[in-house]
């Protein structure tokens, strides 16, 4: 198959997400927190925020923040020293972005794995606006795939360039024939993702499994994480009865779903899987909304992540 001759509502494409730039400026527009501290990044953000990094050690001044204080030192002069730290900067945010087969379906506007990505542009071109790094875990089926964290309009490129072509080599690929666990990739996640980091999971969760769910809690604890479910439609309401055409974009079929147990079963296991999710990131205070591949884009993610996440932090 000529991946050019695909629509980018299929397959996506470079210009369709460097188009998003434009759009991304309004996301977070005076949707952050003001900080508190003296020394704050280039935006005041409502997640956890920046890391701080220790800069020096000085004598104790009326007025300092006993917290801070260095009892070794202090210990060792005879006289009261206190830690000083200078907050970082710019703050790592990292993409999760499911590029599988599960992925690779729609029957609206555009296939899970398109939105995905162009999800995953806007809040990168949002990120590079506040002066924060961006790095991913890319990945489809048992394949994954780093790109280190790297700042400014090189960075992003870097990262968007990497997302379309990560698409077009896995697309079309054959599902296995059990679920591969993500074990790995959260894994990998885990030894990437820095304290403090802000992390997007980009998926339809279809293969999220207990292992997996074990180290997304251990890194929920040091970093705020957004888990975004990417669903069809199709998914949620199952279409009446009927014969139905379908693609994998190499051949059709004639899918039947007059069957009324297969309609409920397709609408339980979506129910399911969402209820297990909402639950998963209640329980360990990672934030969750999902968005259907017909959904505008830009007021979902204005609506769901700025005025709801943001403003319960």
């Amino acid at each position: 198959m000529n991946m050019q001759s695909l629509p980018d509502n299929v397959l996506v494409s470079l210009d369709s997400l460097l188009e998003l730039r434009y759009q991304a400026s309004n996301i977070f527009h005076k949707t952050y927190k003001r900080s508190s501290a003296a020394l704050s990044g280039n935006y005041s953000s409502a997640f956890r925020g920046r890391g701080i990094d220790f800069s020096e050690v000085r004598l104790y001044e009326p007025g300092d923040d006993i917290r801070n204080m260095d009892w070794r030192v202090t210990a060792r002069t005879n006289k009261p020293h206190v830690k000083l730290f200078t907050e970082e900067r710019e703050r790592p945010v990292l993409f999760v972005v499911d590029c599988g087969p599960s992925m690779q379906f729609g029957t609206r506007a555009a296939f899970k794995s398109v939105v995905a990505a162009k999800i995953a542009a806007t809040l990168a071109w949002s990120a590079m606006s506040h002066g924060d790094r961006v790095g991913a875990v890319l990945y489809a089926g048992e394949n994954h795939e780093e790109v280190k964290p790297a700042g400014g309009k090189r960075g992003i490129l870097k990262f968007l360039k990497r997302l379309v072509d990560w698409n077009s080599e896995n697309f079309g690929k054959q599902q296995p024939e059990e679920k591969t666990e993500l074990i790995d990739v959260v894994a990998r996640l885990k030894r990437v993702a820095r304290p403090g980091s802000l992390i997007y999971f980009i998926s339809d969760f279809t293969n999220l499994d207990k292992k997996s769910e074990q180290y997304l809690s251990q890194i929920a604890r040091h970093c705020d994480m957004v888990m975004i479910n990417v669903f069809d439609h199709i998914e949620k309401h199952p279409p009446p009865p009927g014969n139905y055409m379908m693609t994998d974009g190499f051949s059709f079929e004639k899918l039947s779903m007059d069957n009324s147990d297969m309609r409920n079963a397709l609408r339980e296991e979506f129910v399911q899987r969402e209820d297990n999710l909402q639950q998963f990131c209640k329980k360990n205070r990672v934030h969750y909304f999902s968005i259907a591949t017909n959904d505008n884009l830009q007021t979902v993610l204005r609506d769901r992540l700025t005025h709801k996440i943001l403003k319960t932090l």
